[in-house]
């Protein structure tokens, strides 16, 4: 893959597709375009592919995706599948079980998202991952779309796939808004297996709760990990306050007067508990022009409630990259009208949907 931390890397000035953003939805949207018989190329403003993240809930429809891709096998390798959700107290005594697929999808999985963004990587020609390449600006100039990078270079191209998530640069050229600050703050924390409380399964996911005080327990890596997420409640974006990583005495004060074995769990934490305030926007009427369009969080970000970011930007992904297929890219205006006709209905019940429940219980 290029990367240009030293020099000035040259990329190719015109391309097929262009996908800004190498997340989840920005390489799934590359590996369907691949498995179509479409060059996709990939630009990512970071100079190196981090493990960044914490736990996502995969469910059955990203998967069978995943196994049509021909990429599903590391991934059954590395995630957990989950039939349910237990619900203990802040004492940690059993309340009951909930299903831990709501939507009625099928089976639910539990990952890391480096996991998954690496199983996806591997899907794509790594010649046509591009990184260190920030996109300053997109635009259409007569039958193709431009893109426009920090370092000065541009390339043109029949279809732009804005991928670069709630902060989009690509989003402006489409619906010129602003993310709104949903008064969440998500703290997600990571702890070996052997640290979960005493007679708990690590197969399952586990609720924590008292009134707003949730701490979620989800399965990571077959099993030897366990991620720890919560999230707090803010009237305004603490910008000043947090940075990407906080002192684990913040989780500590949080749970004080908790379960000790939860206590015990979060001091057992192996990486830094990262901090994440949550931004939405609100659902728009259309995510594409003649040459330019938006997948995943760039076109419908949403809340963490329901565990379906991850997930819906795989299946736009798909949705495109049949869009795109066959006579798609000799009229890409109308593959584009299609794509978002098929997707914008589901993405939008959904994006009301995590912002009405009243809390997080699964994180993406």
């Amino acid at each position: 893959m290029t990367n240009n931390s030293d020099t000035v890397a040259t990329i190719p000035s015109d391309v097929d597709v262009a996908i800004i953003g190498a997340g989840i939805g920005g390489l799934a949207a590359a590996v369907a375009l691949r498995k179509a018989g479409i060059e996709a190329h990939v630009y990512e403003r970071t100079k190196v592919l981090k493990a960044v993240g914490g736990a996502v809930v995969i469910r059955e429809p990203s998967v069978r995706l995943f196994e049509a891709w021909g990429i599903a096998d590391r991934f059954h390798a590395e995630a957990v599948q989950i039939p349910l959700i237990e619900v203990r107290d802040s004492d940690g005594e059993p309340i009951g079980t909930i299903s831990a697929d709501p939507t009625g999808d099928g089976r639910a999985y539990s990952v890391h998202r480096a996991d998954v963004q690496a199983l996806l990587q591997e899907g794509v020609d790594q010649q046509h991952i591009h990184l260190g390449m920030e996109c300053v600006e997109a635009f259409e100039d007569g039958e193709r779309g431009v893109v426009r990078f920090a370092d000065g270079q541009q390339v043109r191209t029949k279809v732009v796939i804005g991928a670069d998530g709630i902060w989009s640069v690509v989003r402006k050229f489409v619906h010129n808004d602003e993310p709104i600050f949903s008064k969440l703050v998500v703290l997600r924390g990571l702890a070996p297996s052997s640290a979960m409380p005493e007679g708990t399964l690590n197969n399952r996911l586990y609720l924590w709760r008292q009134e707003s005080r949730v701490m979620l327990l989800l399965p990571l890596r077959g099993g030897a990990e366990v991620a720890m997420d919560t999230s707090m409640e803010y009237d305004t974006p603490p910008k000043d306050l947090w940075t990407s990583e906080v002192p684990m005495s913040v989780l500590l004060d949080y749970f004080k007067g908790f379960d000790s074995a939860i206590i015990n769990l979060i001091e057992a934490g192996t990486v830094p508990v990262r901090a994440n305030p949550v931004y939405e926007r609100e659902p728009i009427h259309t995510w594409s022009t003649a040459h330019i369009t938006l997948l995943g969080d760039a076109a419908h970000p949403m809340a963490p409630r329901v565990g379906q970011g991850a997930n819906q930007a795989i299946q736009d992904a798909d949705a495109l990259a049949r869009a795109l297929s066959r006579e798609g890219m000799r009229n890409v205006p109308d593959a584009l009208r299609r794509y978002h006709e098929e997707r914008a209905p589901i993405t939008k019940k959904m994006q009301l949907l995590s912002r009405s429940l009243p809390q997080i219980n699964f994180f993406v």
